[in-house]
């Protein structure tokens, strides 16, 4: 079982996302912003993250920099969501340094494969 941690700011996501990654077998963890997401990330570090790009409090890229930065979370995969159509969005969100870039609404199939590739629970 992977402990998964989903930062977005809208309670339907992440009601979803939690139902979803429980089916596959998994743990969601909760953050409804980045500040949360960061104390969440550093406190119960979990095996991935994924993180909306568009945040209350700051922009999702800023928390995928923050995560690098700090030994205790550098480690672990970040991976960015976002509904915006913008071709250059996943770019930003590579150099920023998430691992890929899925695109919302997020499909159970493309979690799963996330899933996968990014953790040691099949």
């Amino acid at each position: 079982m992977a402990r998964i941690l989903f930062v977005d700011d809208d309670p339907d996501t992440l009601e979803t996302l939690t139902a979803a990654v429980s089916v596959l077998g998994h743990q969601a963890l909760l953050a409804k912003d980045g500040r949360e997401g960061l104390f969440i990330a550093v406190e119960q570090r979990p095996d991935l993250i994924f993180i909306d790009m568009s945040l209350s409090d700051m922009n999702g890229l800023e928390l995928v920099k923050d995560l690098g930065r700090q030994n205790i979370t550098s480690h672990i995969p970040t991976l960015m969501l976002s509904a915006s159509p913008e071709m250059d969005v996943s770019e930003h969100a590579i150099a920023a340094g998430a691992k890929a870039y899925i695109s919302k609404p997020v499909r159970l199939q493309s979690l799963l494969d996330a899933i996968q590739k990014y953790t040691d629970h099949k």
